[in-house]
C-alpha cells in the first residue's frame, strides 16, 4: 500500500487480489478471490479460514493485538473469527479485542466497487470504538478480509487512534 496515502502505517496483505475485469486470472488468483469471499462470512469453511489465517499470521509477530473490522452492517463475527484463527498462529502470541462497531450501517464497499460506484468515504464508514477497558499497549493490527481503497482500515484507525491493517487480499494496487 502507498504510505503517502496512509501516513500512519502500512497495511499488510497476504495476497494480491486481482479483478477478473482487468485480465484473465490464473489458478492462484482465482483461489485468492474465492478465499477472500469466503472470509466475508462468519460460517466460512474451517479449512479456508485456517489457510488464510496462517498466511496472515506470518506477516505479524507477537505479542500483539488483533482488532476485527466491522462489516458494512456493523457485525464483526466474520472478522472476529478470522482474528481468532490468526491469533492461534502468531509467534509470540496475540489477543483479539472486539472493540469496533458502526454507529450506523454503511454502504457495502464490495457492492460499490463491483458496480464501479464511488468509494465509501472514511466518514461514511461510521466506525467507532465501543466503550470499555483499554487494551494492552503493543503492536495492533486491524483485521479485514480485503483492502480495496483503504478507507475501512483508515476509518478503523481513526476510531482507535492507532493500528496497522492486516488483510488477506489487497486489491488497492494498480492493476496490470
Amino acid at each position: 500500500m502507498n504510505t503517502a496515502c496512509h501516513p500512519y502505517s502500512t497495511t499488510r496483505a497476504a495476497r494480491r487480489y486481482v479483478s477478473p475485469r482487468t485480465r484473465p486470472l490464473n489458478d492462484y488468483e482465482r483461489e485468492t478471490r474465492a478465499l477472500s469471499y469466503m472470509l466475508k462470512e462468519a460460517d466460512c469453511p474451517e479449512a479456508a479460514l485456517q489457510a488464510a489465517a496462517a498466511e496472515m499470521a506470518a506477516l505479524v509477530w507477537g505479542p500483539c493485538n488483533l482488532i476485527p473490522a466491522p462489516d458494512h452492517t456493523g457485525d464483526t463475527a466474520a472478522n472476529r473469527r478470522l482474528a481468532k484463527a490468526i491469533a492461534a498462529h502468531v509467534k509470540g502470541g496475540a489477543e483479539v479485542h472486539d472493540i469496533l462497531t458502526r454507529t450506523a450501517p454503511s454502504p457495502s464497499t464490495c457492492d460499490r466497487h463491483r458496480t464501479r460506484g464511488p468509494a465509501v468515504s472514511v466518514a461514511e464508514h461510521n466506525i467507532a470504538r465501543r466503550p470499555g477497558r483499554p487494551i494492552p499497549c503493543r503492536r495492533t493490527f486491524i483485521v479485514d478480509n480485503v483492502l480495496v481503497g483503504g478507507n475501512t482500515i483508515r476509518a478503523c484507525f481513526n476510531a482507535l487512534g492507532f493500528g496497522t491493517g492486516l488483510v488477506f487480499g489487497d486489491a488497492s494496487f494498480p492493476h496490470e
